[in-house]
């Protein structure tokens, strides 16, 4: 990897059913927290969290804020909401691709004004995949043609500049993950240059970062990371038939304003990288991924079929399909990866066989382990790069989108109280 980005999440294509001796921590003493230098490499091992008994932070359980209604004005009625920002004075722009517009609601969460729309014209959308925000500017990035749309803190339409993509179609389409500064903005496709399934089995095909300028057009590839793990059943040249692979690994990626963050979820391992892509610190944590018995793969064909509302036909069905599928040795290690404003690491555990929300460990800047902090249920950080539902992590609120039973979405702050 050669250069920084800024991107949150967890990189992780769902498929359905079917188919170190070194010096002490001086708070916590060696044996809880560890650093080692290698090769100008910091190696960062915690064994124990360093809060103690009432120790540590608190995300209050009712929201300070809350956005979208059941029915009523079209206006908080949100559909598929792929990002959510909150600016310098409180205001929160959402990106909702159900109306293909950034709908703007001031600190109280009244509406104040929309930007965008469907449409081919100069300020208007049809495939946003992200929004990003610089400096109270806004601005909306296409899935395909890799445009970038810009407005202005009072919403006024600014520009249109070419990200990436349509200049060089041969690298397929990409989806913009976010960016480093405010000159540099960071991609992922599938795949690898020069790479190609050939072998049926286990497969993990690598995932390519590119880098790119946000003003004009220049694409660097940057970096290929493990993807997901799937079965290839067959691969010819007419194309790849993939099967799920129950508890497979992928990849997490994050990034603060100066770092990134590339995390394989076999273990708990964090690699760091600084904004020239040099490799500047490992954070680990000394638990080993549980072993997956077959009780596990039960609980998970139950819970995803019960997820999945289905008649009794049906269900026949979907455990005979499910009874085909391969099975991975050990959980993951974690789930998904986000980092805070300032630079605290949370990541989100695996909880059971995966298809529950759970607690969050937070790691410091310098990389120890603070503890656990409960959130909100259905406040995820998201569950793939082309899934930018991730949360936003101030210094004292979390930002985020959550949905009740029947899917209706709102974005939700939260405060949190830090001991």
């Amino acid at each position: 990897m050669k250069s920084g980005s800024a991107f949150r999440g967890c990189a992780i294509a769902l498929l359905p059913l079917f188919l170190l001796a070194g010096c002490g921590d001086p708070e916590a003493g060696s044996s809880t927290f560890t650093q080692v230098d290698s090769a100008g490499v910091t190696i960062v091992e915690s064994t124990r969290p360093l809060w103690r008994g009432r120790e540590g932070w608190k995300v209050a359980p009712d929201p300070q804020l809350s956005i979208g209604l059941t029915d009523g004005d079209e206006r908080y009625l949100l559909n598929d909401v792929r990002g959510v920002r909150r600016m310098s004075d409180g205001r929160i722009a959402v990106l909702d691709r159900g109306s293909f517009r950034v709908r703007v609601y001031d600190s109280t969460g009244a509406h104040l004004m929309d930007l965008g729309g469907e449409g081919d014209g100069p300020s208007e959308f049809r495939t946003p995949q992200f929004m990003g925000l610089i400096s109270d500017t806004l601005f909306v990035y296409e899935a395909i043609g890799g445009m970038l749309t810009w407005f202005s803190p009072d919403g006024r339409f600014l520009r249109v500049s070419q990200g990436f993509g349509q200049a060089d179609r041969s690298r397929g389409t990409f989806a913009m993950l976010g960016n480093v500064g405010e000159r540099i903005g960071i991609g992922v496709r599938y795949g690898a240059p020069g790479y190609h399934v050939l072998d049926t089995g286990i497969n993990r095909e690598p995932w390519s970062i590119w880098r790119f300028d946000l003003e004009n057009w220049s694409l660097d590839s940057l970096a290929s990371v493990p993807g997901g793990e799937v079965e290839i059943v067959s691969s010819d040249g007419r194309g790849t038939l993939q099967r799920r692979y129950v508890f497979g690994k992928w990849t997490c990626l994050a990034t603060s304003n100066d770092r990134v963050f590339v995390a394989p979820n076999d273990q708990f391992s964090i690699r760091e990288y600084d904004e020239e892509g040099a490799l500047r610190r490992i954070i680990r944590r000394a638990d080993a991924p549980r072993q997956v018995s077959r009780s596990d793969f039960n609980r998970w064909v139950d819970r995803t079929i019960e997820m999945g509302d289905a008649d009794r036909h049906e269900q026949a069905g979907m455990r005979r399909t499910a009874s085909q599928l391969k099975v991975a040795e050990t959980m993951p290690a974690f789930r998904s990866l986000s980092v805070d404003s300032e630079g605290n690491l949370w990541l989100e555990e695996w909880e059971d066989v995966g298809l529950e929300q759970g607690r969050f460990s937070v790691f410091r800047p310098d990389g120890a382990w603070l503890g656990y902090v409960e959130i909100p249920e259905g406040l995820t950080a998201g569950s793939g790069w082309s899934d930018t539902r991730m949360l936003e992590i101030g210094s004292d609120y979390i930002l985020g989108v959550w949905a009740d039973d029947y899917g209706v979405e709102q974005v939700r702050l939260y405060g949190i109280e830090k001991q």
